[in-house]
């Protein structure tokens, strides 16, 4: 019968090669445009694909505002129509900037999609409100009246700086939640610990 000392040897012996393959187990890296965006922290990468998102839909939205408004659509609907446009864009640029390309993009889009309908909503009723109540207007009076500019007629018709207000809102909204659905989970393949013997029943 083997002694307990040498039961007790197995035991440790277990344990270590446990320990070993545990920290020998390689962690995949998420898929980055370029490996050496790794050296960013995810809230860095995150931080500024939001300013570089944001600048670009920031862009589109006021050439669209630019172009049809004057049409008669309202800022709020063009709002919603170019938001849900840019949804596809936005997620590309957040996968392969911050979280890694997805190896199922569609159902990746589809997770990450409700953030975007949602953040839409919640921008397009802003941008309504802000509209209605004329708040590129009354930034515009507030930098004449106190810092004394005189705001020229191209400016009066944009509206930036409603757009500014609803990038903060919308953009805290989907980093929020981005960091929730797109953190990393945990691996579905562990190594399987072996069984310990209890030198007790060995005995």
């Amino acid at each position: 019968l083997p002694s307990k000392n040498n039961l007790l040897f197995e035991d440790e012996k277990a344990t270590a090669i446990f320990t070993i393959a545990i920290m020998s187990t390689p962690f995949s890296q998420p898929k980055l445009i370029h490996e050496s965006l790794h050296n960013i922290s995810q809230s860095i990468r995150f931080l500024a694909n939001g300013v570089l998102g944001q600048a670009i839909f920031m862009v589109g939205y006021n050439v669209s505002v630019a172009h049809f408004e004057p049409l008669g659509y309202p800022a709020s609907t063009i709002y919603a129509v170019f938001y849900l446009l840019y949804i596809p864009v936005g997620h590309a640029l957040t996968s392969m900037f911050v979280f890694g390309w997805p190896e199922d993009y569609l159902p990746s889009l589809a997770a990450n999609a409700p953030i975007g309908l949602t953040a839409m909503a919640i921008g397009s009723m802003l941008t309504g409100f802000l509209s209605k109540v004329g708040f590129d207007a009354m930034v515009e009076d507030w930098k004449e009246s106190f810092l004394g500019i005189v705001p020229s007629q191209k400016s009066e018709e944009g509206e930036f700086y409603a757009s500014l207000v609803v990038m903060v809102v919308t953009g805290v909204w989907c980093y929020v939640l981005s960091l929730y659905v797109n953190s990393a989970k945990p691996e579905d393949k562990e190594v399987a610990k072996p069984a310990m013997k209890d030198p007790a029943k060995e005995l």
